[in-house]
């Protein structure tokens, strides 16, 4: 059966973040049906070439927002399944049987009305006043009434992505800019698909996810540690802080509830990160 290409949205800078991103995926989805879409701008990474092979797809795109957006589907179909994720997020857990059967039934989806689904009901999602529900292979999926969490990591159509970033201008300095964007009237045709199509979500969490890193080098606690407990390298460039990011905010990492701040254990995953000389550039 066809892979599903996964759109990943970062740049040059956050290559090694990105490469931490595939990595969780391929440890706690081994058997998922991915292919990644990564762009590069001015510096081929040959490292996640080497190490990844056909898993990623290489593809060099301008490093602004859209023009990235632009690249990665340019040569795709509008109706075309894909799953969005940027890489300043990533899983932590998964159920792999449950999130094959998620990925069985749009790979198979022929209803071409709906546009969103996925594992993750996100905080209040389900609080969201459904509207109808489906079940696939024992799994129930329930219908959202209006879009939320549009950033997080999704089964979507080209078509959606494509659109969210049509109505979003080039932002000036941070990426943050683009959520006061989809606040004014231009992002209304994003808005207003919930009306042209139907989004789903499974009735209950088949993942965790956590943040990667904030507002630009600022790499979080649980990142931190995971970079750790997978032997990468990270960058001089970032900031290691003590902040426990997870969703959905009901989850739990190591023990540790969604913003969580823990110095104590930051000073220790120093420590050991040092040790292991796990600080610091590597290309």
């Amino acid at each position: 059966m066809d892979k599903i290409k996964v759109i990943v949205l970062t740049c040059d800078i956050y290559h090694d973040v990105t490469n931490h991103m595939i990595t969780m995926y391929e440890k706690v989805w081994p058997d998922n049906p991915f292919v990644f879409r990564v762009p590069w701008n001015e510096v081929y990474p040959n490292f996640m070439k080497d190490k990844w092979g056909d898993k990623i797809d290489l593809i060099k795109t301008p490093v602004e927002f859209k023009k990235t957006i632009d690249g990665l589907t340019a040569d795709l179909d509008g109706d075309e399944w894909i799953y969005r994720a940027c890489d300043d997020v990533y899983p932590i857990e998964i159920e792999p049987e449950r999130c094959n059967i998620v990925a069985d039934w749009v790979r198979n989806m022929d209803d071409n009305s709906v546009l969103s689904v996925s594992f993750i009901n996100w905080d209040n999602d389900l609080e969201n006043n459904p509207v109808d529900e489906i079940e696939y292979e024992g799994l129930r999926f329930v219908r959202k009434k209006s879009v939320t969490n549009q950033w997080q990591h999704h089964f979507w159509r080209v078509k959606v992505l494509q659109t969210m970033f049509d109505c979003l201008d080039e932002p000036k300095d941070l990426a943050k800019e683009m959520d006061y964007m989809q606040k004014e009237e231009k992002s209304r045709k994003f808005w207003d698909l919930i009306n042209e199509g139907k989004w789903y979500m499974l009735d209950h969490n088949a993942a965790i996810l956590g943040e990667s890193t904030a507002r630009g080098f600022n790499m979080l606690l649980n990142c931190a540690g995971s970079f750790y407990d997978n032997n990468l390298k990270i960058p001089d460039k970032f900031t290691l802080v003590d902040v426990v990011r997870i969703k959905p905010k009901t989850a739990h990492w190591k023990g540790l509830q969604a913003e969580t701040q823990n110095p104590l254990i930051l000073i220790d995953l120093k420590q050991k990160l040092e040790e292991k000389k796990l600080i610091g550039d590597s290309k």
